[in-house]
């Protein structure tokens, strides 16, 4: 039953995600407020756990002796796990000074850029339309302010 390593992280991860629901499950409902705290929660615990099903019964694949050899020369792999680091720590750095949008809009850029994405036209666009949608429905839809930094609105 667990030959697979997507066997065996597809059960961890649904044992993770039966956690987060029952404790999702468990937080304080708020009157007055048109989407409750634990709406967010619940969500992304139910789709952990059908990703995690997912993960269960999708088949592995072999590894070639090649991709065998590139993952075992993992300094290139430290170095941009460091880099990302460091792009998290700046995102964080940074969110209050210049808002949730440009730091977002950076942030997605850079990552996307560094982790080997070339299509950068594409990039911009997602880039800039994601943290513009979600800005967007926080502030508007559920009510939560995020910060605006140096931007007007």
């Amino acid at each position: 039953m667990l030959q697979t390593t997507n066997r065996k992280v597809a059960i961890v991860l649904f044992i993770v995600s039966l956690a987060y629901l029952f404790f999702s499950y468990n937080l304080p409902e708020y009157p007055y407020v048109p989407v409750d705290a634990d709406a967010v929660p619940l969500v992304l615990g139910f789709l952990l756990l059908i990703l995690s099903i997912s993960l269960f019964f999708q088949k592995d694949e072999e590894q070639s002796e090649e991709s065998k050899k590139v993952q075992q020369s993992g300094i290139k792999e430290v170095g941009m796990l460091i880099l990302i680091a460091g792009y998290i720590f700046l995102y964080v750095l940074l969110l209050e000074t210049l808002g949730f949008v440009v730091v977002s809009c950076l942030f997605i850029f850079l990552t996307t850029i560094t982790l080997g994405y070339k299509r950068h036209i594409i990039n911009a666009i997602v880039s800039l339309a994601i943290p513009l949608l979600f800005y967007y429905t926080f502030n508007n839809i559920l009510k939560i302010v995020l910060p605006k930094g140096i931007l007007p609105f």
